[in-house]
């Protein structure tokens, strides 16, 4: 049985980071979704407004941050009416043992960032052949 009312969408706002940081003007908390394959994880990071060149991705002592800007920020005064707030992006990842970091890999198309970060081969899932006694 269907229903004829309507459903009303929504907004969901960015995610705006509290914290304090130096960085002038707004930062904001990017969506991700993060995949589970059995050679890799892969993180696939919202950024919309940013392109490859604007992206900084760091490994250090397990962190694994991503801090990106938006590469087209309209000029003041030229806007009339936005819904939609530009700035930074940053977020951190806590990476543990079973990644290879000299394997990770990133590559942005269309606002979306793709890490892909391999198991090391001690992690990953293997078959035992069973031999003859």
């Amino acid at each position: 049985m269907t229903t004829d009312t309507p459903r009303e969408i929504e907004a969901r706002e960015k995610a705006e980071l509290v914290t304090e940081d130096t960085r002038p003007g707004l930062v904001f908390r990017p969506d991700v979704d993060i995949l589970e394959e059995p050679d890799a994880f892969v993180i696939l990071a919202d950024m919309p407004g940013a392109n490859e060149e604007t992206v900084d991705i760091n490994m250090d002592k397990g962190v694994l941050t991503l801090d990106a800007r938006a590469a087209d920020e309209p000029e003041k005064g030229s806007t009339r009416y936005a819904e939609y707030r530009t700035g930074g992006y940053h977020r951190e990842f806590r990476i543990s043992e079973e990644i290879d970091r000299a394997g990770v890999s990133a590559k942005m198309r269309n606002g979306v960032l793709e890490l892909r970060l391999p198991k090391s081969a001690e992690s990953r899932p293997r078959r035992i052949t069973v031999g003859a006694a």
